[in-house]
This record gives C-alpha cells, sequence and structure tokens, in this order.
C-alpha cells in the first residue's frame, strides 16, 4: 500500500487519506479522531515536514493518541505542532496496546514498512470488555485468512469486518488474491474493483475497471472511486470519467462530486466541475451549484475557492440558499463573488440582509449592496429588515437604489408588530433626509439618487 504524501497538500486532504486508511483496516479509535483547529480552513503541509506519534493515558479518562508535525523553520530552529488526536474510553492494558498500534499504523502509512502493513490482531470473545492483542505467525495468519476469505463470500453482513482483518495481515485484499489465487476470484469483477479502490492498489483497478460494463456497476464504482481521499483515489475517479464514453445519470453524479468533497481533494472536486456538462445525462443547470453549496457548508475555504473560480453561469444557476449560507457564515468575499456572477434573490433581499445585520455586520449589508445585490424598489421587506435591526445605513443604502419610502411607510401600517423606538428614531431621520433633498432638488441642485440626500 503507497505511503501517504504530506508535502504540498492541504492538512484537511492529509487527515481525510490518513482517516480512510485507518478505517479501512479497523483502527480508528473508538471514541473520535480529530484534525487539530489550525489545519482547517485549508492551510497547506509545511515543506519537508514529518509525522510522530505519542500515547499516553489521559488525565481524566480514556487513551489519547497524538499525532504532531515537525518541519524546520527558517531560523533551522524544529518547529512543532499539533495535526490531529484520537482518543479511546478504555483504559485496560489491551487498550492501551491498541493504542500503540494504531500509532504504529500511522507511522507506517507516512514512512511505509518493508513487511505486512500491520501484524496484529485483535481478537474478542464477545463475552468480556477486555481483548486480547496477539502476534500471528505466517502460518497461522494463512489459517485464519482463508477462513475469512470463505466467510466473506459466504455472509455479507459480515463482510466490512472480514476486509479490515484481511487487510491488517496481508496489508490489502488485493495482494491476498494475488498471492493465494483463484478461489477469491470467484468474486465479481466489479466486487474486485470496488476492494481495488478500498486497497488503493491503482493497476489492479485500472486492469479490473475496464472490463466492468453493467451500468449500475460503473455508476457504484465511479462513487466508490470518487470518495478515496490520497493521489490515488484521483487518479481512480479521472479514470472513471475518462474510461466511459455513456453518461452518468444526475444523481449519481452528485452523490459522487459530494464524496469528493469529502476527501477534502480541491483538485479532484474542480476536475469532476469541469466535466459535468460532458458526463452527466441531461444534467439540469442547478447541478455545479449543489456540488458548489455542499462544499462550502462542508469544507469552507474548498467552497469559497471553487466558487471564486466557478464560471459566471454555474453560480447563476446555483441554488439561492448558498447566497444566505454565505451571508451566515458572514463570508463578504465570497458573498460579492457570488452576486458579481449573477447569484440574486428570486423574491426579497430580506433574508442575505437580515443574517448580516443580525450578527452586527450591517457594513458588510452596505457592501454587499454596493457590490451589486439586487433589491426591487417593492421590496419593503428588506428595508423593514433594516429597520428593526437598528441599522441605518444599510436602510440609507436601499433608499439610495430607489427604494420607495411612501411606499414603505403603506405597507408598514398593515403590519401587526410595530416598530420599536429605535427603529422609528431612523425611519424619522430617514425621512428627514428625504424631505431636505426633495427640497434641495426643487430649488434647481438637480437629482438625487434615490430621492436622498446624505
Amino acid at each position: 500500500m503507497e505511503t501517504i504524501e504530506l508535502s504540498g497538500r492541504t492538512g484537511q486532504e492529509v487527515y481525510e487519506e490518513l482517516k480512510h486508511r485507518l478505517e479501512s483496516m479497523g483502527y480508528l479509535p473508538d471514541e473520535y479522531l480529530l484534525l487539530d483547529d489550525v489545519w482547517e480552513d485549508g492551510k497547506m503541509v509545511p515543506k519537508d515536514a514529518d509525522v510522530f506519534c505519542t500515547t499516553d493515558y489521559g488525565a481524566s479518562e480514556g487513551i489519547y493518541l497524538d499525532v504532531y508535525l515537525k518541519w524546520y523553520g527558517e531560523d533551522g530552529k524544529p518547529v512543532i505542532k499539533s495535526f490531529a488526536t484520537g482518543k479511546t474510553l478504555g483504559e485496560s492494558g489491551s487498550d492501551m496496546d491498541r493504542m500503540f498500534l494504531i500509532s504504529s499504523a500511522i507511522t507506517k502509512a507516512f514512512h511505509g514498512e518493508h513487511g505486512a502493513y500491520a501484524r496484529f490482531q485483535r481478537l474478542e470473545d464477545g463475552t468480556e470488555a477486555d481483548g486480547a492483542v496477539l502476534h500471528l505467525s505466517p502460518k497461522e495468519k494463512r489459517v485464519l485468512m482463508d477462513a475469512l476469505v470463505e466467510q466473506r463470500m459466504r455472509q455479507e453482513a459480515q463482510m466490512t469486518n472480514t476486509e479490515q482483518l484481511l487487510r491488517r495481515m496481508a496489508g490489502s485484499i488485493t495482494a491476498y488474491m494475488d498471492e493465494v489465487g483463484a478461489r477469491p476470484l470467484r468474486m465479481s469483477t466489479a466486487d474486485r474493483a470496488v476492494l481495488a479502490v478500498r486497497d488503493g492498489e491503482l493497476y489492479a483497478f485500472s486492469s479490473l475497471a475496464l472490463q466492468v460494463t453493467e451500468p449500475e456497476e460503473r455508476c457504484s464504482l465511479l462513487v466508490e472511486s470518487a470518495g478515496r481521499p490520497g493521489a490515488v483515489g484521483r487518479r481512480m475517479a479521472k479514470l472513471m470519467m475518462l474510461g466511459t464514453k455513456s453518461p452518468y445519470p444526475e444523481n449519481v453524479w452528485l452523490a459522487a462530486c459530494k464524496r469528493a468533497v469529502d476527501t477534502g481533494d480541491l483538485q479532484r472536486v474542480q476536475m469532476m466541475l469541469d466535466r459535468t456538462m460532458d458526463k452527466v445525462d441531461a444534467p439540469s443547470p442547478s447541478l455545479p451549484g449543489e456540488v458548489l453549496r455542499y462544499a462550502y457548508l462542508q469544507k469552507p475555504a474548498m467552497g469559497s475557492d471553487l466558487i471564486r473560480w466557478a464560471p459566471q453561469d454555474q453560480i447563476a444557476a446555483a441554488p439561492i440558499g448558498l447566497l444566505y449560507d454565505a451571508a451566515k457564515a458572514c463570508d463578504l468575499r465570497t458573498l460579492t463573488n457570488l452576486v458579481r456572477k449573477g447569484l440574486q434573490p428570486d423574491g426579497s433581499a430580506a433574508p442575505a440582509l437580515h443574517h448580516l445585520i443580525a450578527r452586527s455586520r450591517e457594513w458588510m449589508a452596505v457592501e454587499l449592496l454596493r457590490a451589486g445585490l439586487q433589491v426591487r424598489g417593492d421590496d419593503y421587506e428588506a428595508l423593514d429588515t433594516c429597520l428593526r435591526g437598528h441599522a441605518p445605513e444599510a436602510a440609507a443604502s436601499l433608499l439610495e437604489r430607489g427604494m420607495n419610502l411612501d411606499g414603505y411607510l403603506t405597507w408598514s401600517t398593515e403590519r401587526v408588530e410595530p416598530l420599536d423606538n429605535q427603529a422609528r428614531e431612523i425611519l424619522k431621520e430617514l425621512k428627514a433626509r428625504q424631505s431636505q433633498a426633495h427640497s434641495v432638488q426643487q430649488q434647481g441642485s438637480g437629482p438625487v439618487l434615490g430621492g436622498l440626500s446624505l
């Protein structure tokens, strides 16, 4: 199995590949494995960084496994930063042994090894809380692997656990199949291709994928390959996109794109977005926008970059919820990119303004209006949002852009909930400014934008 590369990748992408590797072997800590906050939002791993782990009992409960990155700064001094933390609630001796095995698996994932990927197996009899960690001889491993393969073919419900055990002892199921020959070949070609994806065996996958011709199986294989983290997964996904002339159904492509987002691989998601119109059967215009929204919600830094690079037609057809999501996050840069590329409210602009004003970001609301957020002259809900949010500058900006204040006054009389004192003071000031502007205009000073002089 290939080692995980560090340099030139984001911390999120490295973490997703490591998590996938451990999960496929049953080596995820049973409580959690969390990425440190400092590596979120697309932060790159420094050049020539290395990995090391520490394992110890927690101060109050459980056992902790800390993963660190180490590199040398410009001054030549070592820099050590926390990368991820894993935890198990168990505190027995076998729990500690298992956490050290996970630490070993992490080290080998980045540094490689000369033998099997993991040479230990944890067995539980199902009746005791504690397990046993055993070192198996090559002969014992063969006996157990033979039994596991037979079980996998007969008991689909146990397939996941069986695959994890085989990977621990043989490195990958693909490697085991190559070693023992005919018997595992009774699996279908599609199943073997899926296993090659999970094992990260690019050469085997390249051969098997060409033999999978059933549309439903190819769809499943696309989703599986799109969701495998790392450079190998990216190449597998590319093979599935380039190796077929038949387009994929829209729902399958959307699922594959979402799986690609989950890997944290920006290049892979961009590649799939670029090929959407060519590889999807009659895609709806909003399909790329659905992917952009999912990316923005799951990986904000990735989503912002994708939005910045996306063409206008993709943004203009995106679901309006993407605009509201950016407003909730008070992400002015993304909001500006969205409105300038054509994503505009279908009805009132009030929801977008409300999220900003409610979070005391009135200045962002003003900047968003200046950037081109479209507001109708009779969008009284937008003006009402500004007044009730005590945002006088945003309200004045709406009037500058043609909001009909007299129309709002008529509309507001039908509101059940009256304005509070502060909102009424803002409205009074706006009316006074408008009256003054009209007076100046009547004296021959020329037209005033929106009927308001500030």
